[in-house]
C-alpha cells in the first residue's frame, strides 16, 4: 500500500469542511472528537455528527475564538426497540431506525456547507459505511474510515450466525470503496491489507491513539479541588480542608496526606468484552497479602483505594458482587465522572488497571493511553498486539489472571523499597501526544481525501472539452 509524503501533502494552505460521523454517542468517542479538535485548530471546518449523550471535551463545548464559529454539532436520538425480544426482528427495526436517523442528520448538514471528505468512525459498520459511501459519492466528498475495530466481531454469541457472515461480508465488501484507511494499529493495518482487496493507491496509515495535552499528572492544589467535588473521595467535606489524598493546612498550603491510600483507577464500559471479576479477584487476593504481611513487617501503604469509573450494562451486576466482598484494607468505588473531570482523576492515580479485551485482537484500550498521558503506569490484561503499547516492566505490566494482577499491585504498590513504579513514570514522561501525532500520519490522508474533489472536479472538466 501507498504511504503518504508528508510534506507534500502538509505544504498546502486549503481549508476544507469535513465531516465526522460517530453512529453512536459522540460523547463517549473520544478518539473521533479528537479529530474533530485537530481539524479545528488547523483552521477547517468541522461538522460534527452522532449520537446524543455524554458531554464532549471541553475543547469542542467551548471551542478557541478563532474556531467556535467552524464547529457545528448534530446529534440525534437513535431509535431502539425496546419492546422486540426476537433477534432478528429486532435488528431489523434498529437498522431501520439508523438508516432513518442518520439520512436525517445527514439531510439537516446538507442545508449547511457540503463537505469536502467524510470521516467515519468504524465499527459500527451497519448501516454507516454504505451510506457514507453514497453521501460521499453524490457529493464529489473523499471518504476515510477510522478503523477502531472490525464490527462484525462485535455481535455477542446469541446473534445468529448467518447475520454475523453477513456483516463480515459487507465490511469486506465495502472497504475498498473508502479513499483513505486510519488504523489504530499496525495489526489492523496488516489485516486490511490482507483481507479487504484495497487499492494499491490507497493509503492505509496507522494512527496510533496518542493522549492529548490536557492528561497530565494534576497538580496538587487541583486534586484537591476536584476530590472536594467528589463525595465519596472527600473526607471532611463541610470543612473542605482534607480530601482522601490531600489536606488544607492552616496557612492554605495544599499537601499530599502522609498516610494516604494507595490509588488506583480503572474506566472500564462495563461490558462482556472487560471482565471485570478479573479485577475483583485480584483486589480480594490483594487484600489476603496485605492481611498477612502486615502481622510481618510494614508496607509502603496501610490501604488500597480503587476507584472504577464508567457506564455500561453490567455495572449494577458487579457493584452488587463488591457489596458482597469482605475486604479490610481495600476500598472499591464507582462512579461517573464529566469529561472535564475525568482526565484530572487519572492524574491524581499511582496505577491504572486496564480491563479491555479486543473482539478481533486487532485494536487497543484507549484508557491506557490515557493512563500513561497522565504519567501513570498501567497494569493491563494480556491479549494479541497489547504489545504495540504496553511494553512489560517498561511502562507497565501485563497480567493473564487475577493472581498475576494482585502479585504485580502488590510489588508496585506496597512491597517497600521497590522503585520500579517510579522508573516507570520516568520511562513514559515526554512520550508523543495527540497533536504531534495526528499531524504526521492522520492529517495528510484527510487532506488526500478532501482534494479528491478538485481531482473529480478537473477531470470532468477535461471530458467536457
Amino acid at each position: 500500500m501507498s504511504t503518504n509524503d508528508k510534506g507534500e501533502n502538509n505544504k498546502s494552505n486549503d481549508k476544507y469542511h469535513v465531516m465526522v460521523i460517530v453512529l453512536g454517542d459522540v460523547g463517549r468517542s473520544p478518539r473521533m472528537q479528537y479529530h474533530a479538535a485537530s481539524l479545528l485548530q488547523h483552521g477547517h471546518i468541522v461538522s460534527l455528527v452522532g449520537y446524543t449523550g455524554e458531554s464532549l471535551i471541553p475543547e469542542l463545548q467551548t471551542p478557541a475564538n478563532n474556531t467556535k464559529n467552524q464547529l457545528k454539532v448534530i446529534r440525534f436520538e437513535p431509535y431502539r426497540p425496546h419492546f422486540v425480544r426476537l433477534k432478528p426482528l429486532y435488528l431489523l427495526l434498529r437498522f431501520v431506525g439508523l438508516v432513518h436517523g442518520l439520512c436525517h442528520a445527514l439531510f439537516m448538514q446538507q442545508q449547511h456547507q457540503v463537505p469536502k471528505c467524510v470521516l467515519v468512525q468504524n465499527p459500527p459498520s451497519i448501516p454507516l459505511l454504505f451510506i457514507a459511501y453514497l453521501y460521499c459519492r453524490y457529493h464529489g466528498a473523499g471518504l476515510v474510515i477510522d478503523w477502531h475495530n472490525l464490527g462484525y466481531t462485535m455481535f455477542d454469541d446469541n446473534t445468529p450466525s448467518i447475520i454475523r457472515k453477513i456483516a463480515k461480508w459487507y465490511e469486506l465488501k465495502m472497504a475498498p470503496f473508502a479513499n483513505g484507511h486510519l488504523c489504530v494499529t499496525l495489526a489492523m493495518k496488516q489485516w486490511l491489507i490482507a483481507n479487504c482487496c484495497i487499492p494499491d493507491d490507497t493509503d492505509i496509515t496507522v494512527v496510533r491513539d496518542c493522549p492529548p495535552q490536557f492528561f497530565g499528572p494534576t497538580p496538587l492544589k487541583v486534586q484537591h479541588e476536584l476530590l472536594q467535588r467528589i463525595p465519596l473521595l472527600s473526607t471532611t467535606a463541610s470543612t473542605k480542608q482534607s480530601t482522601l489524598l490531600t489536606t488544607m493546612t492552616c496557612n492554605g498550603t495544599i499537601i499530599s496526606n502522609v498516610n494516604r491510600p494507595a490509588f488506583i483507577v480503572s474506566s472500564t464500559s462495563w461490558t462482556p468484552d472487560e471482565d471485570f471479576s478479573i479485577l475483583l479477584e485480584a483486589l480480594v487476593q490483594l487484600n489476603q497479602l496485605m492481611l498477612t504481611t502486615s502481622t510481618k513487617t510494614t508496607t509502603r501503604f496501610s490501604r488500597v483505594v480503587v476507584v472504577v469509573t464508567g457506564k455500561g450494562p453490567q455495572k449494577q451486576m458487579y457493584e452488587t458482587k463488591i457489596k458482597s466482598l469482605n475486604l479490610q484494607y481495600i476500598s472499591i468505588l464507582t462512579m461517573w465522572l464529566e469529561a472535564s473531570d475525568y482526565p484530572l482523576l487519572i492524574g491524581c492515580a499511582d496505577l491504572g488497571v486496564s480491563l479491555h479485551t479486543s473482539t478481533s485482537g486487532l485494536d487497543l484500550p484507549m484508557k491506557v493511553l490515557d493512563f500513561l498521558g497522565s504519567n501513570v503506569p498501567v497494569c493491563a490484561v494480556a491479549y494479541p498486539c497489547l504489545q504495540e503499547l504496553v511494553h512489560d516492566g517498561i511502562n507497565g505490566r501485563i497480567f493473564y489472571t487475577g493472581n498475576e494482577l494482585a502479585r504485580q499491585l502488590f510489588d508496585l504498590l506496597l512491597l517497600p523499597n521497590n522503585n520500579t513504579l517510579e522508573q516507570m513514570k520516568h520511562n513514559i514522561r515526554d512520550m508523543t501526544r495527540w497533536n504531534e501525532n495526528w499531524d504526521e500520519h492522520a492529517q495528510p490522508v484527510i487532506l488526500k481525501a478532501c482534494r479528491r474533489t478538485k481531482v473529480l472536479a478537473v477531470s470532468s472538466l477535461k471530458k467536457l472539452n
